[in-house]
């Protein structure tokens, strides 16, 4: 039997976990003696509780198949059903549900029982004092909690390893899938659901998922976004939207919980749902649920940021490398364009003295000196030629030492002919003994080009040309200076920015290209006060093979 109960206002104290502020705890009453059952309904109605009676086990089984409950008053012996089974089969539609079991017998062995089976309080019939009942009731929701207490903090154990876990990965599709995964088993269930929306796609989208889940426009995230609260889909549950309760027999699902966490312009949900009891317990999983969703939120969004910077730093390095080609080409075309004369003269030279040599009014004597110079001309080609090929064959990108010493030496005859055109003197104090480094020739050989021609074509009417080396600490220094006209003030803390150039047609990015290379010696390459020029001084700073190799080692 059924009866209802007086309105009166609820005690906040004694309010369990899971129900609304404002809302009577509920209380289920359940024996077979009409007199005891009357009596509880009547008690617990006037100390504040929403108290609801039933003489047979199995109604009240079918009342709570379709409605919450807070706490269960149940007579231990009944004949169609013992209280202990109706508490199993309670607590299969409500995991939080407190449990009071009733009984006629005081002895060790009933305790005992109703301890093993989970009860959290226990009263003995008949009651000395009418207070017992709601002292009982009370402490039993007091036990529960604690209960949830420990449950919420043994749940909660779990994710320290989930969030190292989350955070650790950096790849999308990996990290969704590992989410699924680590919810799953963090709350085993039938279907988990991983979402997402955004400003532009209010739609959303799917993710990932493990068995069938409903699409990101379902109603049950338009109230889980619209409340930003806890989203429970029971068929326990009677307030649960009608269209909400369509959903949960679309799926053929018991029970299912659903959240969401803004960050940013983004929205994330997660979704956990089961096909049989037990259900989810509302205010232990529900949590747990709220923390593995922000704890994806933030890992999705870390990854997103991760993603982003690999692939600008992928964009940068082909960037970087295309640069790199493209400066040394030019260098070439500068290189070839300076020398075409120089290799045009030995031609023409050989061209007029083969003839001569063959012309029938020459003495041989003559014969011989007009092709002893042809044969001088051709050997003076083939060392400009040999000395191009030096430069434009691709060179190993493996590491070994390099002497500068030599490496200038080649870089100053490859552009002899052309110092002596533009009146250059070039003065080599680069010392033979100066300490190899630990580089890539021929990256070392595009630098000193580079610095070499721009020294050249800042002295269209001569100058000197003063290339130094010395030791200091750790370090091999090669300066490059000149007496041009030097680096306005306005450029000279720009000047290894890339398109930023001193000369009228120059493309800005010798330097640039130039300074990435040292850089990546574990260099420097400066713009320095002249040590003994008046112009521009570019100071190469590479450390000695000991130093090199620890950076190398530490990086």
């Amino acid at each position: 039997m059924a009866a209802s109960s007086p309105s009166i206002s609820p005690q906040r104290e004694i309010a369990p976990p899971g129900r609304e502020s404002g809302k009577r705890p509920r209380v289920i009453v359940v024996d077979d003696e009409v007199g005891v059952l009357r009596l509880c309904e009547r008690l617990l109605s006037r100390a504040g509780f929403e108290a609801i009676a039933f003489g047979q086990p199995y109604l009240a089984l079918d009342y709570l198949k379709a409605h919450s409950a807070d706490v269960l008053v149940v007579d231990s012996r009944m004949p169609e059903m013992d209280g202990f089974a109706l508490m199993e089969q309670a607590r299969l539609y409500h995991p939080n549900l407190a449990v009071v079991v009733m009984s006629g017998f005081a002895n060790v062995e009933m305790a005992l029982e109703a301890l093993h089976h989970g009860a959290n309080g226990m009263l003995i019939k008949p009651f000395e004092r009418s207070a017992e009942l709601v002292e009982a009731v009370r402490r039993a929701i007091a036990h529960h909690r604690r209960q949830e207490e420990t449950a919420r903090l043994a749940a909660l154990q779990p994710l320290f390893d989930v969030i190292e876990v989350l955070l650790s990965e950096t790849h999308m599709t990996a990290l969704q899938r590992l989410i699924i995964a680590k919810t799953a088993e963090v709350l085993p269930n039938t279907a988990t659901g991983l979402y997402m929306w955004t400003k532009n796609d209010s739609q959303g989208k799917l993710l990932a998922a493990q068995g069938t889940v409903p699409p990101p426009d379902a109603s049950c995230w338009q109230r889980v976004r619209n409340t930003s609260r806890l989203c429970v889909l029971s068929r326990q549950n009677s307030e649960t939207p009608g269209e909400e309760n369509i959903l949960l027999d679309q799926y053929h699902w018991h029970h299912a919980l659903a959240t969401a966490v803004q960050r940013g312009e983004r929205e994330y949900g997660l979704l956990v749902a089961r096909e049989q009891p037990p259900a989810f317990h509302t205010e232990i999983d529900g949590t747990v649920l709220g923390i593995l969703a922000r704890l994806a939120a933030t890992a999705l969004e870390n990854t997103r940021l991760y993603e982003d910077l690999r692939h600008s730093l992928s964009k940068l390095e082909r960037s970087q490398r295309a640069l790199a080609q493209a400066e040394k080409m030019a260098a070439i075309g500068r290189l070839t364009a300076s020398l075409a004369h120089e290799v045009n003269n030995p031609i023409q030279a050989v061209r007029n003295s083969l003839y001569l040599a063959t012309h029938p009014r020459v003495s041989p004597a003559q014969q011989q000196a007009y092709i002893q110079t042809a044969r001088e001309e051709v050997e003076r080609l083939s060392t400009l030629i040999h000395r191009m090929l030096n430069f434009y064959r691709p060179g190993s990108a493996e590491r070994h030492a390099v002497k500068l010493p030599h490496l200038i030496e080649r870089m100053i005859g490859l552009l002899k002919e052309e110092f002596a055109q533009r009146h250059i003197t070039v003065v080599n104090e680069v010392p033979d003994d100066l300490p190899p480094i630990i580089g890539v020739e021929d990256q070392l050989h595009q630098v000193l080009l580079n610095l070499l021609l721009n020294a050249l074509e800042a002295m269209p009417e001569g100058g000197v040309l003063y290339l130094l080396g010395w030791t200091e600490e750790n370090e091999v220094v090669v300066a490059v200076e000149d007496t041009g006209p030097g680096v306005p003030p306005d450029l000279s803390e720009r000047i290894f920015e890339p398109l930023v150039s001193t000369k009228p047609n120059g493309t800005g990015l010798g330097l640039a290209v130039s300074y990435n290379i040292i850089a990546a010696h574990n260099g420097n390459l400066l713009l320095s006060k002249p040590r003994r020029g008046s112009g521009a001084a570019f100071h190469i700073r590479l450390p000695l093979p000991a130093a090199s190799e620890a950076s190398l080692r530490g990086g």
